[in-house]
């Protein structure tokens, strides 16, 4: 039979508190609709039901003891909490990355539950790491913002992303959000993102002011 001590419990779900808090302290910088307490919460619980899928069935013989049973729950609960911090922002959508951080959090709480120390470290690392605008800035150095105003029916936006793709700026490094739509004008937002590489702004400008429709363009 399986058998787990008090003080194995204790550090179990104190790593999981103190792994999540490190998630969720880097969240909370970042104003996320969840922050230190929320991943704090979810990595605690993880642990805990990993604890319990674990060794607290162990004496029920009778029953069929699976201790992916209740932490497969997990993973797939963990997508409700993780879609209510998901927001729609006129043309854009916020938070997809604190839903993601809460769902690796699950994780990292059911391997610390599960006594795997090294792996929930070294995920928490990884996953500070990763969310930490520093290192975005280091992978993308060059980022530019552009407000373009454009008159109502006769800009084309599908040209003006051709010249941006042009100036060798993927489609997955650019993204355009709607700021203010008038009855005559509409504002819109690129944000133009390269690996290593500087944008030549000033000659993405140049040419697309030569689109029709364009009425006016800044960067930001």
């Amino acid at each position: 039979m399986m058998r787990i001590t008090d003080y194995e419990i204790a550090l179990r779900i104190f790593l999981a508190c103190v792994f999540g808090g490190i998630v969720g302290f880097e969240r909370e910088r970042n104003d996320s609709p969840a922050g230190f307490r929320t991943h704090i919460l979810v990595c605690l619980g993880a642990a805990l039901i990993m604890i319990l899928s674990m060794y607290a069935f162990a004496d029920f013989t009778t029953v069929s003891k699976d201790p992916a049973r209740l932490a497969s729950q997990v993973v797939s609960g963990i997508g409700f909490l993780g879609a209510g911090t998901i927001l729609r922002d006129g043309g854009s959508v916020r938070g997809l990355t604190t839903a993601a951080s809460l769902w690796v959090v699950s994780a990292i709480g059911l391997a610390t539950g599960a006594g795997f120390y090294f792996s929930a470290f070294l995920a928490t690392f990884l996953v500070f790491v990763t969310l930490e605008r520093s290192i975005e800035h280091y992978f993308f150095r060059s980022k530019q913002v552009l407000r373009i105003v454009t008159v109502n029916g006769t800009c084309k936006v599908k040209e003006m992303n051709r010249i941006i793709e042009s100036h060798k700026i993927i489609a997955q490094n650019i993204s355009m959000t709607l700021l203010n739509e008038e009855q005559d004008k509409t504002t819109f937002e690129y944000t133009l993102r390269t690996p290593f590489n500087r944008i030549n702004t000033d000659k993405i400008i140049e040419d697309i002011t030569e689109v029709d429709g364009v009425y006016s363009i800044e960067k930001c």
